[in-house]
């Protein structure tokens, strides 16, 4: 059975992808939701996905929940806490994926839901530590999303 580990804030992704899922079920497809960086490294050390969908904007969860140095933030946006914290949830999926990396199975396919076509040298770099990353190019279809993640 191929597993998909989905790191969001809401359901929607999951929901979405159940919904979709009839022909990924026929092929064993089974999704699982972190809604946190503490709930992700909690469902991978019960054993590797075959997948990660990570979606890059958590602005529904405390700033407790959200991955990243918060205090580098805020003194790099000149004490601004709240401008930090809104930085942290905006680009939230970009933190989980780098706390998340050593994690992750070398070559395993993770999918950003962010279109890194447009920033090539970003994409180079993050692929420094995550090989099978993938962005989800702006317009994708979530049947598109569910075939970079191999379901």
């Amino acid at each position: 059975m191929r597993t998909v580990l989905l790191v969001e804030d809401g359901t929607e992704y999951l929901e979405a992808f159940e919904r979709l899922a009839p022909a990924a079920e026929a092929e064993g497809a089974r999704f699982v939701r972190a809604g946190s960086l503490s709930e992700a490294r909690a469902l991978l050390a019960r054993g590797a996905p075959d997948a990660v969908f990570l979606d890059v904007v958590f602005d529904r969860v405390g700033e407790d929940a959200l991955a990243g140095d918060l205090a580098s933030l805020i003194a790099r946006f000149g004490g601004d806490r709240r401008r930090a914290v809104r930085h942290l949830a905006e680009n939230q999926g970009f933190y989980l994926l780098d706390a998340l990396a050593p994690a992750l199975p070398p070559g395993i396919p993770v999918v950003l839901a962010y279109d890194l076509d447009v920033e090539p040298q970003r994409l180079a770099a993050l692929r420094s530590r995550v090989p099978g990353l993938v962005g989800l190019p702006d317009g994708a279809s979530l049947s598109e999303a569910l075939a970079l993640l191999g379901c």
